[in-house]
């Protein structure tokens, strides 16, 4: 069989454990059945060690799929990607990345009524590789073959695909904090940092007596020199040091001195400058690079171009990736504050309303054969039928106290769920057809949206930039409908912060606090309105 065809991955969630585990499931399930009673009697022979290797085999094939279907949507990925770079109007680059980087995995693979979107395909960590460094030539990707078999080798393949971006990543952006000064301005060279230097050049490490020699003094400067023509050159070969040995060399003794106290303390103290908290991410942002520096780099670069306040922090920031969690938290929890106040809710999500599936039946012909059954569908917008497929936040309608409608959470929305919410959404609007259409838009994606953005930009404000070795990532976890009268409507959306380290592949660990936003919505002469959403924190409720 073709790893690239297994039906047992169509609809599969890479980044939901149980997802592409009940796909590994059902392959081996339908494998075993083939041959039951060889495969009966070989697991009996076998003390079971004969179908442990066949639920082995069935993995591998489906990771194999996995990494067909990644390739197969590839070039749509890298389309959808440069069509969201267009649109960026940021100053900041970073803003753009992060703005990219959140429109991407929410997008569809394709205008398909059952397609998936992009983080049901890829992680976190290879959409931001690919948005950071796409890939220009398509036509030197090697193809691999398995040796025992004729089919091509997709997960050898993908590995070498994303090795070809890691190559030069970051080129794109490896001047969005470097400033094209001299070596003077740049590092601000006192007489004081100059003598700093030149006690730690390798002359002078051999002899401590040999610096007031003359002739040596100047082999010292010819060393310094030398070291800074290297350090500019490593912003070509070596793009992440360059960027810590950059941030490192504009952080103050004073606030050299902050960190190291808060690094040994390991607790995050409120009143923490802000500038402080920002340096300590872009600096957690580097830590990969300080495992791969070689003692060339240390000595002969880093130890003449930092001064001793530097030098001695740069050894004992091993750890700091670990409390930039504790950052992350911190701006989530702060950042209900910093979110800007702009245009409405509803005039957010109006543009949508008027768009309906029945209008494309192209693009959506299981509901639009639907419709053709019961016209009561005719009233689907095109944002809310997008939604089939999609991962889904657990749902609850209420009228007043009273409970009418729950869904739990689901990872892809079937055809019959997503007409289930409909037809309770429209019972729960009676004969108001603008209210049920901006309902509808409100629980797909444009209106959960909304929101995410000015969360991020939110969190944005406070630390300057993500953090890249923690890639924090939002989800929306519930959406809740009240109805308190026929003029008054209430949204409660709960955002919470997953967290995925940079460059691992794993299952996002959830944090204990998350985001509870209450958008309500008001009737007035006939008109609905939004006024202005009130967002808390709230801790989830162990058992």
């Amino acid at each position: 069989m073709d790893k690239s065809s297994l039906p047992d991955v169509k609809l599969a969630n890479i980044n939901h454990r149980d997802s592409w585990q009940g796909a590994v499931s059902r392959h081996f399930r339908n494998s075993f059945k083939r041959n039951s009673f060889k495969n009966l009697f070989l697991s009996l022979l076998t003390l079971g060690v004969y179908p442990y290797k066949k639920y082995k085999k069935a993995k591998r094939e489906v990771a194999q799929a996995l990494a067909a279907r990644k390739l197969f949507f590839f070039r749509a990925f890298q389309d959808h990607i440069e069509e969201c770079r267009k649109m960026q109007t940021h100053i900041d680059p970073r803003q753009s990345l992060n703005a990219i980087f959140m429109r991407v995995q929410s997008e569809k693979v394709d205008e398909t009524e059952e397609a998936l979107e992009f983080k049901a395909i890829y992680y976190p960590s290879e959409i931001l590789l690919f948005i950071t460094n796409p890939i220009r030539d398509n036509k030197s990707i090697r193809l691999h073959r398995i040796k025992s078999r004729k089919h091509l080798d997709y997960l050898r393949i993908w590995h070498g695909l994303k090795k070809k971006a890691r190559i030069n990543q970051y080129r794109q952006i490896q001047n969005i904090n470097f400033c094209n000064k001299t070596l003077k301005e740049d590092h601000c060279l006192t007489s004081e940092g100059i003598h700093d230097r030149l006690s730690r050049t390798s002359v002078c490490r051999k002899s401590v007596s040999l610096i007031t020699k003359f002739r040596e003094l100047g082999k010292a400067f010819q060393e310094i020199v030398l070291a800074y023509q290297d350090f500019e050159e490593t912003s070509d070969t070596n793009p992440e040091l360059f960027h810590l040995m950059e941030t490192l060399a504009k952080t103050s003794e004073k606030d050299i001195e902050t960190l190291q106290t808060y690094l040994a303390s390991r607790y995050l103290p409120r009143d923490l400058p802000l500038e402080n908290r920002r340096q300590l991410i872009q600096l957690a942002n580097q830590q990969e690079v300080l495992y791969h520096m070689s003692e060339e780099e240390q000595f002969n670069l880093c130890a003449l171009i930092l001064n001793k306040y530097q030098w001695d922090f740069l050894l004992s920031i091993q750890e700091v990736s670990k409390v930039t969690l504790g950052l992350l938290d911190w701006a989530f929890e702060e950042c209900p504050s910093e979110i800007k106040k702009e245009l409405s809710f509803i005039e957010k999500i109006y543009a949508g309303i008027e768009k309906k599936a029945k209008d494309d039946p192209e693009s959506f012909p299981s509901i639009n054969k639907k419709i053709q059954e019961d016209e009561n569908y005719r009233f689907m917008t095109v944002n809310f039928a997008n939604e089939l497929n999609r991962e889904w936040p657990s749902l609850q309608l209420y009228t007043q106290e009273t409970l009418l409608y729950r869904l739990d959470k689901s990872d892809s929305l079937s055809l019959e769920q997503l007409l289930e919410i409909y037809k309770e959404l429209q019972g729960l609007c009676g004969i108001d057809d603008p209210l049920f259409s901006l309902l509808q838009e409100a629980f797909s994606q444009a209106g959960k949206q909304a929101f995410e953005s000015a969360i991020e930009e939110g969190v944005i404000k406070l630390l300057g930039e993500k953090s890249e070795y923690f890639l924090p990532i939002l989800s929306n976890s519930d959406i809740t409908a009240i109805k308190t009268d026929e003029n008054h409507f209430e949204i409660r959306y709960c955002f919470e912060q997953l967290i995925t380290r940079k460059g691992e592949i794993q299952h996002p660990f959830e944090k204990e606090k998350y985001m509870v936003i209450t958008q309500p919505l008001i009737k007035v002469d006939r008109k609905w309105i939004s006024p202005e959403a009130t967002i808390k924190i709230a801790n989830k409720k162990r058992a």
